[in-house]
């Protein structure tokens, strides 16, 4: 089995964040287990910490669960990422519209399109 343990600090240097990416394989793919834990509710009681309230799309289903077999969170696709840097790329993208989520609510969905028109991700 691959796995790489790996670290993204967003680029406003809000959050940081440790993953282990591990290859499940046929059918599963690549998995961004998340190990940190994350506060949501640092800047605002507010703001949701329940997985299937906030953070549920991130370009074409990426979603964060709980793995059953597991205690850890992960970042993943309604479609399976069989490339490691792809994985990456998806990782990064979900702590950057993790953090603004963080500091200033809203849909995820709707916050990746901010991102993108500011050229953050």
């Amino acid at each position: 089995m691959r796995y790489e343990h790996a670290y993204y600090r967003t680029k406003d240097k809000s959050l940081d964040i440790e993953f282990l990416m591990l290859d499940l394989g046929e059918p599963l793919g690549w998995r961004a287990y998340v190990m940190s834990d994350i506060n949501y509710k640092s800047v605002s009681a507010q703001r949701s910490d329940d997985y299937r309230d906030t953070h549920l799309y991130l370009d074409n289903g990426t979603h964060r669960y709980i793995d059953k077999t597991k205690d850890w969170p992960y970042v993943c696709r309604v479609d399976p990422i069989y490339d490691l840097d792809v994985m990456r790329r998806v990782a990064g993208a979900w702590c950057e519209i993790t953090a603004y989520y963080i500091k200033h609510g809203g849909a995820f969905k709707d916050i990746q399109v901010k991102l993108q028109e500011k050229g953050v991700l």
